[in-house]
Order: structure tokens, then C-alpha cells, then sequence
């Protein structure tokens, strides 16, 4: 009976013995799983404010390209030849949009369609005028045949926030010829980054006063 029961104290012993040796290897793979878990979780989440982030500068670049960095700033003016009946200047007042970088107008260009013409004015086509000798924007772009005029600003090549140009074309220049009445106009102006800003008018049917509002 001695024998058998020392042989039960030894089973007994070896059993749990072997009991905890299982119950530490479960630990340690449910540990590994968890900390496998984690890490996927980590690399999951990492990728998603990946994608997030990208996704908004998509957006973002996407917007700027839509829209445009310059808008119109007041009123549109014409100048006439009274005599021939004819708009021979067209002066646009131009400001930077809000939130938008500056533009550089050494890298601007000009695009003007008429029922009969199309013509496209590069950056040295355009004559920046940074202290204008006269307030009639006309008389300030003296003989170009396009002027970028800064009326307040700091005296640089780039529009930016509250600053003010005007955009003025002599189009006895650019197009060869005046405008009759009703005639339809357009000019783009095509900044280096954002689409570019559309000024369609018509010109009025009475001529008689050598400036006009186009609106």
C-alpha cells in the first residue's frame, strides 16, 4: 500500500506539474497573439491617417486648380474713339481672392476672343506699372498694348492680399482694331496656379462719351 500511495503523490505531482506548464504556454501565445493584434491594429490605423491626409491634399490642389486666384474688383471701364464709334481700351480692376497665394504677373498671361479674333498675350506681352505717373489708368499704361497698373501695393511683381491692380488693354493694339457696338468680348486671365479669371462684356451701343461703364 506504501508503494502505491508514494506512486499516487508522484502521479499527482507529475500532473500538476505538467498542468502549469500548459497553462504558461497558453499565456504566452494569447500574449503573442494580442501583441500581433496590436501591431496590425497600428499599422491599419497608420495607413488609414495615411490615406486620410492624402485624400485632403488631393482635395485641396483640386480646389485650387477649380478656382481662381484673382477676382474682379469694381467696375469695368471703357475707353472710345468718339469719332469712329469704336471701343479701342478696355481697363479691368483686378484683387487677389481671399485665402489665395499671391500671383507673380511675370508668369500671367492674357487671352482676349472677340467674334473675330483670338488673341494670346504672353507674360512679356504685359507691362507692369508699380508707380503709376496719373489715376486715369488709360493715360498710366502710356503706349503698351497691356499694362498690369498697381494702384496700391508694395511695389512688387506679385498681387497680393489688399492690393490693387488694373489690368488695362489697348485693343487698337492687341486686336488691330476697335469694337463696334454690341460686340461681345472676352478676356481670361491666366494666373500660373488656379483657373483662370473670365471677363465676358458687350459693348454698348452708344459710343458718344470717351469712357463707359461695361459694368
Amino acid at each position: 500500500m506504501a508503494w502505491i500511495n508514494m506512486g499516487r503523490k508522484i502521479h499527482k505531482a507529475m500532473y500538476k506539474k505538467v498542468k502549469g506548464m500548459v497553462g504558461i504556454e497558453a499565456a504566452i501565445v494569447l500574449i503573442a497573439f494580442v501583441i500581433v493584434a496590436a501591431a496590425l491594429a497600428f499599422v491599419a490605423l497608420n495607413m488609414g491617417f495615411f490615406t486620410t491626409q492624402k485624400s485632403k491634399e488631393v482635395i485641396a490642389r483640386g480646389l485650387e486648380e477649380a478656382s481662381s486666384a484673382l477676382e474682379i474688383d469694381g467696375a469695368v471701364i471703357g475707353k472710345n474713339n468718339v469719332t469712329a464709334k469704336k471701343l479701342i481700351g478696355v481697363a479691368i480692376p483686378l484683387r487677389l481672392a481671399s485665402g489665395r497665394s499671391p500671383v507673380d504677373i511675370k508668369r500671367t498671361s492674357i487671352e482676349i476672343v472677340t467674334a473675330n479674333n483670338v488673341v494670346v498675350l504672353s507674360a512679356n506681352d504685359i507691362t507692369p506699372v508699380t508707380n503709376p505717373s496719373s489715376s486715369d489708368p488709360f493715360s498710366a499704361a502710356g503706349s503698351a498694348k497691356a499694362a498690369l497698373i498697381e494702384y496700391q501695393g508694395d511695389d512688387d511683381y506679385l498681387i497680393e492680399e489688399g492690393e490693387k491692380w488694373v489690368l488695362v488693354l489697348d485693343l487698337t493694339q492687341t486686336l488691330g482694331t476697335g469694337l463696334n457696338p454690341y460686340e461681345k468680348i472676352t478676356v481670361e486671365v491666366k494666373p500660373p496656379v488656379g483657373a483662370p479669371l473670365t471677363v465676358a462684356r458687350v459693348v454698348p451701343p452708344d459710343l458718344s462719351e470717351t469712357y463707359v461703364v461695361l459694368g
